[in-house]
């Protein structure tokens, strides 16, 4: 299954979920999961995400798609750069 999230790269300089990796957090649509990235981009603004994700994380928040167990949770959190 595949569903679809907001991820950024980490401080190790891997593209990785930016949140937890548990279904409810996901999203159906790729759609959905933009909509969740501009209300997020919004509500905290990209200063504050830095703070909490780095300073490598500036411009890098982006939707990806995710292969999902069927109860919803990432099969893995990291996206391979052949996929960027």
């Amino acid at each position: 299954m595949i569903l679809f999230n907001i991820t950024c790269v980490a401080k190790d300089g891997r593209r990785t979920l930016c949140g937890p990796n548990q279904g409810r957090y996901f999203k159906a649509t790729r759609a959905g999961a933009e909509q969740a990235l501009r209300d997020t981009m919004a509500n905290t603004g990209e200063d504050r995400l830095v703070e909490i994700y780095g300073k490598q994380s500036r411009g890098t928040f982006r939707v990806d798609a995710f292969d999902c167990y069927d109860h919803g949770d990432a099969k893995g959190i990291y996206v391979a750069e052949e996929d960027e």
